[in-house]
């Protein structure tokens, strides 16, 4: 009976001794794999980095490049720009400014000028300001004040008189303007932004006839957000519609 148990307990030593063997072999083909692995991503986050867009320098020229599965890496000249004196804005780098002018992702800003230029974001929505107007990406914030704007949640802004849904006023009256409040329920649409030529999107948003009879500014190209979502006390509104 003793030499059975004795047996056993050995058996069961050398059994241990194995499993133990065995528990080894795997930790250090798991930490080989997590080290495999994390070496692919830091490659990764490498190329990537190395592929972004935003404005560089190449042969004493400045260029916007962008990169896309297609066509790779691509260099897009700046039109009108002074190379001598544009520099990447820190506040949000789709931005630059010369002594002249102001570009966002490397296209002029239309009527934007350097004084006071200001982003307002430090992502893809482009809002920002100078002394004299707001805008979102190229395009004008009609009827903005740069005194009074803030961005609330694209694609809704406000300042002391309007909302603005991308680059329009919404039509709403002062206890609206007082009451309105972002929703953006839908988390995969609310940032979806549409950009129309002003004269497709009259024909179907006739109320906004008015903007072809602005005699300060011209204005060809339309943002909006139809994808955001807001309410005031007494009505709901997707994008810049109220909701019926």
């Amino acid at each position: 009976m003793y030499r059975y148990r004795f047996n056993c307990r050995k058996h069961y030593r050398k059994n241990c001794t194995l499993i133990f063997y065995c528990l080894e072999i795997i930790r250090t083909q798991v930490k080989m794999k997590t080290s495999i692995i994390i070496g692919i991503v830091l490659i990764i986050v490498l190329i990537i980095s190395s592929c972004g867009t935003g404005y560089t320098k190449k042969n004493g020229q400045w260029v916007w490049v962008t990169n896309d599965e297609n066509f790779g890496s691509r260099n897009h000249w700046i039109e009108g720009i002074d190379n001598n004196s544009f520099k990447v804005l820190k506040q949000n780098k789709n931005f630059g400014a010369d002594n002249h002018a102001v570009y966002f992702k490397g296209k002029k800003i239309n009527y934007a000028t350097p004084d006071g230029f200001t982003p307002l974001t430090n992502n893809e929505y482009g809002y920002a300001k100078d002394n004299y107007r707001v805008f979102l990406d190229n395009e004008v914030i009609l009827k903005a004040d740069p005194k009074t704007f803030i961005v609330l949640e694209f694609p809704y802004a406000r300042d002391g008189e309007h909302i603005f849904n991308g680059n329009l006023p919404m039509n709403l009256n002062k206890n609206e303007l007082d009451e309105f409040k972002v929703t953006n329920k839908d988390k995969y649409m609310k940032g979806t932004k549409s950009i129309s030529l002003l004269s497709e999107f009259l024909k179907f948003n006739p109320d906004y006839q008015w903007i072809e009879n602005l005699e300060d500014i011209e204005v060809k190209w339309v943002i909006t957000g139809p994808g955001g979502t807001a309410e005031t006390n007494t009505k709901k509104f997707i994008g810049l519609q109220e909701a019926k």
